[in-house]
């Protein structure tokens, strides 16, 4: 949020930047073929949030996303005017015969309107302007069209934008943290929306390519299953794409989850990564985000799904479509029991306890799972019922639900991320698989466009029921719990400081330097004790700092050191000093765990995890970036010198009778 808050900071400072930003890639969207690749939706919606929490002022924002779109459908409109059909054989439209000649389709069915509705459809939407230049349009006939179109368009990318930004305003002023949490769950759900639109409509070309090749592969070779498939596959069978896509995407699922499941038994990043993670994810906790993500993971419970899904057979059924409705009810059962199934088969704990639960495991995660398979055989079924634009739709909406009420499992620490993940990609076998016996059956008479409607109103009546009735009752179910591991001053001396990891465990999954020292005691006392010998105290990072490490001239007094995770934590203490003799200086960071250590008279006192590095500059041309590399083994005895000596003199101070143990303790490890 820190990182989001400086951007918006810096655009909101400089609007003419940000306008000129916004005209430039609406303009380039609407460039002959160029504007394929620019993300004008993402930065639009983007500036369109800046707009919604008040960093920059709606209408030269809005005039110049309408101004950018006009001049860049006009660029195409009279480059087609003026070399006309030359322009077909032209770089970059010679590469793209396929697109033009669809355009050309799309524009002769449509005329005047595909300017307006072309604007909205990925694909021909940067070719049609030329194309309508190329076949006469009159001047002031585009004019008023683009112009018009241009406005609407304009409206569509910004106003969500506007909305979001608007939320997270209002979110800010409740919680920062749960602005971060609400930030953060928009964006996964945008994105996933954003990238299956994009998968679904940008894939068919290379899966014809595909297709053809392995149809001439097929046809050559001898045996009746050879040209079996070459007639099958053919391109002039309309279902053979279909079947090409839906086999991909089922063998991308398959492979994918085992080899997740393979990762996750044999390898230790896996673990690692999954508790970076979820530790990330419970330092953001608030109550205001609580609700929301309970109310998320109350609409994927199996109550209310296994309702939608009973709608979805009982729809079929009452159609007559006896084997969809086989087919649908077979794919949702088998994924229902293939769920506990493995969950007995690893009994992999959760994260958490979810206080009233049965379900002791936890992978894959049930709620993804049925999620999954449950809209995902709704969205192929009302995916019958309109073009290959409304499938996009469709299943980016289905994909951006699934996605929320997956985010909710992890945030709430009902599951690991990986069991979310497994469960999306069994789901997303499950459902591919279906789609590919739908192919096998006549399907006219399911209504699909109804059969929508209807599930989804019953869905969400159900839904709103289920959750008013029974989300304070979640709400304790998923409370936060408080986490500490309670040993005695002994043991931990004794043994328990093995339990320890012995270096930092990266987001990633992957190690870090190595723990120097475990120290019992306050964090306070230590940061004072640091201060005493000269360190200097790291205030907390802001992402604000990045502005220093744009400056490549700037010394490494002038940079704060990089965050550091721990298990998906940042350092509770961190420290600097000087170390010209190294060309760069010591960085101290501390972690407190959730062990907490006895003493005799019960005290009890954090164990911290310590960890030395030595920092220096990367010499690059443009940017400061600090780096770590290990600390010189002199360093490392230095500090441990200088631990030892506090907890002796602590132990000379402190009166016999007050207090059998020194209050502070430190172990070194081998």
């Amino acid at each position: 949020m820190d990182l989001a808050n400086w951007v918006i900071a810096y655009l909101g400072d400089n609007p003419h930047l940000s306008i000129a930003v916004v005209f430039l890639i609406s303009m380039g969207e609407a460039l002959l073929i160029i504007g394929l690749f620019v993300p004008s939706t993402v930065v639009l919606v983007g500036v369109g949030t800046l707009v919604g929490g008040g960093k920059l002022d709606f209408w030269p924002i809005f005039v110049a996303t309408w101004l950018g779109a006009i001049t860049g459908d006009a660029i195409s409109y009279w480059a087609g005017r003026i070399y006309g059909e030359h322009l077909k054989r032209m770089w970059p439209l010679s590469r793209y015969p396929g697109l033009v000649r669809k355009s050309e389709e799309f524009f002769a069915e449509h005329g005047g309107k595909s300017i307006a509705i072309g604007r909205f459809v990925p694909g021909v939407k940067a070719v049609i302007p030329g194309i309508a230049g190329m076949m006469g349009m009159s001047n002031t006939r585009f004019a008023t069209i683009n112009v018009i179109s241009a406005f609407f368009w304009s409206l569509a990318h910004l106003m969500p934008g506007v909305f979001i930004g608007r939320g997270l305003a209002v979110a800010s002023q409740v919680s920062g943290r749960f602005a971060l949490v609400l930030f953060v769950l928009l964006g996964a759900v945008f994105i996933t929306a954003w990238l299956i639109r994009i998968v679904v409509m940008s894939s068919i070309p290379p899966l014809v390519r595909l297709q053809t090749r392995f149809v001439e592969a097929a046809a050559r070779r001898p045996g009746r299953v050879w040209h079996w498939l070459a007639d099958t596959l053919a391109p002039d069978n309309p279902k053979a794409l279909r079947v090409v896509a839906l086999s991909a995407v089922l063998a991308a699922g398959g492979i994918g989850f085992v080899s997740l499941l393979e990762d996750l038994i044999a390898r230790n990043s896996m673990v690692y990564l999954d508790l970076s993670i979820a530790n990330l994810m419970q330092s953001v906790r608030n109550m205001p985000a609580d609700r929301v993500m309970v109310v998320l993971t109350m609409i994927g419970d199996g109550t209310v799904l296994v309702v939608l899904g009973a709608v979805i057979v009982a729809w079929l059924a009452a159609r007559r479509a006896w084997t969809i409705a086989g087919a649908a009810a077979l794919t949702m059962v088998s994924a229902a029991l293939f769920v506990p199934f493995m969950k007995i088969l690893l009994q992999r704990a959760r994260p958490e306890e979810i206080l009233g639960s049965a379900d002791l495991y936890s992978f894959p995660s049930g709620h993804a799972t049925l999620a999954t398979v449950v809209f995902g055989i709704l969205a192929v079924l009302m995916g019958l019922g309109v073009g290959r634009w409304g499938k996009a739709v469709l299943f980016a909406c289905a994909g951006a639900l699934i996605v929320a009420i997956a985010c909710s499992r992890i945030y709430l620490g009902a599951h690991w991320p990986s069991d979310v993940a497994g469960g999306l990609l069994f789901g997303i076998t499950m459902t591919a698989a279906f789609a590919l016996a739908l192919e096998a059956t006549r399907a006219d008479r399911i209504a699909p466009v109804s059969l929508g409607l209807v599930s989804l109103a019953i869905y969400a009546t159900v839904s709103a029921v289920y959750v008013t009735q029974g989300h304070a009752t979640a709400m304790l179910s998923y409370s936060q719990p408080t986490r500490a591991n309670v040993i005695t001053r002994e043991y931990w001396l004794d043994a328990g400081w093995k339990m320890q990891p012995e270096r930092r465990i990266e987001l990633t999954g992957e190690t870090g330097e190595p723990f120097i020292a475990q120290w019992v005691g306050s964090l306070n006392v230590l940061r004072d004790l640091m201060k005493e010998k000269g360190w200097q105290i790291v205030p907390t990072w802001s992402w604000v700092d990045v502005l220093a490490y744009s400056d490549g001239s700037n010394d490494l007094d002038a940079l704060l050191p990089r965050p550091s995770l721990h298990e998906g934590r940042l350092a509770d203490l961190s420290a600097t000093l000087p170390s010209p003799q190294d060309q760069g200086r010591l960085v101290l960071r501390a972690w407190a765990t959730d062990t907490l250590v006895t003493a005799a008279d019960g005290q009890r006192d954090p164990l911290v995890l310590i960890t030395l590095a030595l920092e220096r500059k990367k010499e690059l041309p443009i940017v400061a970036l600090p780096h770590d590399v290990p600390a010189p083994a002199n360093d490392v005895r230095a500090v441990l010198k200088l631990f030892a000596e506090a907890v002796h003199a602590e132990a000379a101070a402190t009166e016999p009778n007050a207090r059998a143990e020194p209050p502070l303790l430190v172990h070194v490890r081998p």
